[in-house]
């Protein structure tokens, strides 16, 4: 009668042993979904924010391009030209913007439109101590900050980005624009953001380091969020899930599920257990039912819709892979069984994924995740995404890990094309402001040859000088329009990243330069050599050769000392390299390099007290020898004289 005692309990504490081992492994289960749906949650939120930290910084670079172009309309003399007819242009190209204002001396002077901003007019932005800290800082750091949202003078909540303007490294004012709060928002795509899963907020940070918040959404400090940072507005963007259980939440029914199953097993085991003749055909259908276990995550592994290898760690060869990797190697899975992953890895690519390697066999990461290229079996390239997560617990010798791989090559392509449209865009307002300059600096030199032609002729009584004059009228209006022919060339292909280049003789060039500036060069009583031989050629921009001669003679005759005649000596010399050098001396009032030689080419940068030194001849001339890929050499000393050496490419 003792014996049927263990028969019993046996049974029930093998059941019970089945339910807590399944239990577990549903918690397991449970508990990995639960991560995978707060990872996916989290991604979602961090691409959300991604794209709006992305259309705010595109509204932001928009902005300051347009306070830019507003601030070319500031002449050297700090004068506003052509508001009225610039700024309605403006704002049509900008359709982010809703106003933009000149600022000088931080009063509002000039705004447009000016319907529903009147009230703005004239008032000081400096001299308000409850609004001026932001101003302050934009002078001090000398580029644009966005201050606001803040109630304008004519009403509504706006951002206002001020663009600090120098004139002659004096601060003359502001280039300011303005964004109404809800066109920010617009622009920054929140009208189109899922807001029934998610919900957002947009804070300022004052110079007191207090946050101030503007949406009606109020996120918790101890929620799970995503923030970006604007440095510079001081503006925070935060998302947070409006239910921040709802992973969990949605998981519960499986949980009662495995919770179910737990007990029915437990109870199955029992039974089983009491039931010895039945032993047999229960453990060949839990047989069954692994091997259908095997096959189905065999089956999700092969069909998985990104790549996955499960790797020996420390040799870094691959030991198992899905049907998606080998389609993104190329390689079969004969061929990359045994293969390293350094054979499959972009060579510039491998130092980082190696150093993130060691660190997690030294325990000191648990996973990692890079961007990095991959090269297929047929040489091409592919973008991936590569998250490693070992397979040995912490404190475990390293054995195995999973690689998951995920195709980003169209993204990456994408994000390259942005970053090189970008900087095209960037190369060419720059080139353009430089034609600007030129139009300005060039123009006035044939201008003031035509000045003073007429000013002679107008002296003049005698029949046979006034004849010489108008053929010296002549010749400078016809290199002056030779000169608009040049430029207007430039214009033409302002629209391509490569400026047009020609075979171009420097004799010539010369020559038409010299014969540019023949009136100040008698004014002056200068001499000049010129040691150019007839075979030296260089490969440039015509307008800019032009450019470059015209401002450095130009700046030989301005800057001659007045006690002896100018002395001025044009040479060109053949380089080792079967490139060309072209030095052009003078004997004039010389530079003080120990001095200047940081800001020599500096725009706005001045050596002299001649009221007609601007300062723009030396930048513009400089910009475009470096455009051509050639360089300038420049030696000097005061009181001796200064030769520059331009070396062509």
């Amino acid at each position: 009668m003792n014996r049927p005692t263990p028969n019993i309990q046996k049974p029930a504490l093998a059941g019970f042993l089945v339910f807590f081992t399944v239990l577990l492994l549903g918690a397991f289960i449970f508990w990995q979904r639960y991560q995978i749906l707060s990872e996916e949650r989290n991604r979602e939120m961090f691409g959300i924010i991604e794209i709006i930290e992305n259309n705010i910084s595109q509204t932001l670079k928009s902005s300051y391009s347009a306070a830019l172009s507003q601030a070319l309309l500031i002449g050297d003399n700090g004068q506003i030209f052509d508001f009225e007819a610039k700024a309605p242009k403006l704002l049509e190209a900008n359709p982010t913007l809703d106003a933009i204002q000149l600022v000088p001396n931080g009063i509002i002077t000039h705004v447009y439109p000016l319907e529903g901003n009147r009230e703005a007019l004239n008032y000081n932005i400096l001299a308000d101590e409850t609004r001026n800290k932001e101003a302050l800082r934009a002078i001090e750091q000398r580029k644009m900050y966005f201050a606001g949202p803040v109630e304008l003078k004519q009403g509504g909540l706006a951002v206002i980005g001020r663009l600090p303007v120098f004139v002659e490294d004096n601060f003359w004012g502001f280039s300011a624009v303005i964004i109404k709060f809800e066109n920010l928002l617009k622009q920054a795509g929140f009208n189109e953001i899922n807001t029934e899963d998610y919900k957002f907020q947009f804070s300022k940070i004052s110079d007191t380091g207090e946050e101030n918040f503007f949406l009606k959404d109020q996120i918790p400090s101890d929620a799970y969020s995503e923030e970006i940072v604007f440095t510079d507005g001081n503006w925070k963007v935060y998302i947070a899930p409006k239910n921040r259980f709802a992973p969990f939440l949605s998981l519960l029914p499986l949980g009662a599920l495995f919770l179910m199953v737990a007990i029915w097993l437990g109870r199955l085991t029992t039974k089983i257990l009491q039931r010895p003749q039945k032993l047999e055909a229960m453990v060949e259908a839990q047989n069954v039912e692994i091997f259908n276990s095997n096959f189905r995550f065999r089956k999700i592994f092969n069909q998985a819709a990104v790549g996955m290898a499960r790797m020996d760690t420390r040799s870094g060869r691959f030991i198992e892979t899905n049907q998606r990797f080998r389609e993104l190697s190329g390689y079969s899975e004969e061929e990359i069984t045994n293969m390293n992953y350094r054979e499959i890895s972009h060579p510039d690519d491998i130092e980082e994924n190696h150093r993130l390697m060691q660190q997690l066999l030294k325990g000191e990461i648990r996973e990692y995740s890079i961007e990095k290229r991959g090269i297929r079996k047929d040489g091409s390239i592919v973008w991936v995404k590569l998250t490693v997560s070992p397979l040995w617990n912490p404190g475990d010798e390293p054995s195995d890990h999973i690689s998951i791989v995920e195709d980003i090559t169209k993204n990456k392509e994408a994000e390259l094309q942005l970053n090189k449209s970008y900087k095209m865009l960037v190369d060419q307002n720059q080139r353009l402001v430089n034609f600007s300059y030129i139009i300005s600096h060039d123009l006035r030199s044939h201008s003031s040859n035509i000045q003073s032609i007429l000013d002679l002729y107008q002296t003049s009584e005698l029949p046979e000088e006034r004849e010489q004059y108008i053929q010296l009228l002549l010749k400078v209006t016809s290199n002056l329009n030779q000169t608009l022919h040049h430029l207007n060339e430039v214009v033409s292909i302002q629209n391509k990243t490569d400026l047009k280049r020609e075979s171009l003789k420097i004799s010539e060039f010369v020559e038409k330069t010299i014969e540019n500036l023949e009136m100040r060069i008698q004014e002056k009583k200068a001499k000049i050599s010129v040691d150019v031989p007839e075979e030296a050629r260089i490969y440039f921009n015509s307008a800019y050769l032009e450019s470059v001669l015209l401002n450095f003679l130009s700046n030989s005759l301005r800057f001659s000392d007045k006690n002896r005649n100018p002395q001025i000596e044009v040479k060109a010399e053949k380089l080792n390299n079967d490139k060309w050098s072209l030095k052009i001396s003078d004997n004039g009032i010389g530079i003080d390099l120990q001095k200047n030689k940081g800001k020599l080419f500096g725009l706005y940068k001045t050596f002299t007290d001649l009221q007609d030194s601007r300062g723009i001849g030396l930048f513009i001339t400089k910009h475009q020898v470096e455009a051509m890929g050639g360089e300038i050499e420049v030696e000097s000393e005061l009181g001796s004289g200064t030769t520059f050496k331009i070396n062509f490419q």
